[in-house]
């Protein structure tokens, strides 16, 4: 969806009047980063999850990105960076692997010991839950470095086996994007 005369100064404001984050970085003239991020309580907005058997651990951090296709139009995109570490300390990847507007989440990634990959999801911010589900799954849970979180089951209270962190991570990922939608209307 569209939004017509949106600037990012005053998306940015809007974001800040929600208190979706501690700090709202503005990377360039066209991506705003949550840092910090907020929960609708004021606390740290859980964003990090590790696997029960392993080191392996994913950290998540949201923010948008704006496309101007003429004066008025902006095209809004949900953006999520994903970072994957583990203790390994036999190889690990440097800032200087981000590239373009992945460097607009180099606080989250430079916060990781060891990181081994890092990825950047982007989808529409009006996308339906199952059309975030779907980018998810194509852009994030299909990257063979990341299919640790296929093992990473628990059984639920109906008694089902449920790949936890997938769920929690799209979860995350879903009362994010409808947060910032909320603060924009």
């Amino acid at each position: 969806m569209s939004r017509p005369n949106l600037t990012i100064a005053t998306i940015k404001s809007k974001l800040d009047a929600a208190q979706l984050a501690g700090f709202i970085y503005q990377h360039n003239n066209h991506m705003l980063i949550l840092q910090e991020a907020l929960n609708e309580a004021g606390s740290i907005f859980p964003s990090f999850v590790q696997h029960e058997h392993s080191t392996d651990q994913i950290g998540m951090q949201f923010g948008l990105r704006l496309s101007q296709y003429d004066c008025k139009i902006l095209k809004l995109e949900f953006l999520i960076g994903i970072t994957h570490r583990n203790q390994d300390r036999s190889y690990e990847i440097g800032i200087g692997h981000l590239k373009g507007d992945e460097q607009a989440f180099n606080l989250n990634y430079a916060f990781y010991n060891y990181p081994k990959t890092f990825f950047m999801l982007s989808c529409p911010l009006y996308a339906t839950s199952a059309q975030l589900l779907y980018e998810i799954e194509q852009q994030i849970f299909n990257q063979p470095k990341l299919d640790f979180l296929n093992t990473a089951i628990k059984t639920n209270p109906l008694g089902e086996q449920v790949v936890w962190m997938k769920d929690f991570i799209f979860q995350q990922a879903l009362d994010m994007k409808v947060r910032i939608q909320k603060a924009l209307h």
